[in-house]
């Protein structure tokens, strides 16, 4: 089940990603946020699957 959550931006921050979205194309700051986490957890993602590539190389497993 899906929850809305809140997550509060300053004045400042708020107004830049307003403009932003406007410039850009987003429908709203929500889907620009949500857009900019879920790439930010790609990054990680594939940041950690390199860290256990490294590992299973060192130990034989991948050449």
């Amino acid at each position: 089940m899906l929850f809305k959550r809140k997550i509060a931006l300053d004045d400042q921050l708020w107004q830049r990603a307003q403009a932003h979205v406007e410039k850009v194309g987003y429908s709203s700051v929500e889907e620009f946020v949500v857009h900019c986490i879920e790439k930010e957890l790609q990054v990680r993602s594939a940041a950690d699957q390199a860290q256990i590539d490294e590992r299973l190389r060192g130990l034989g497993y991948l050449e």
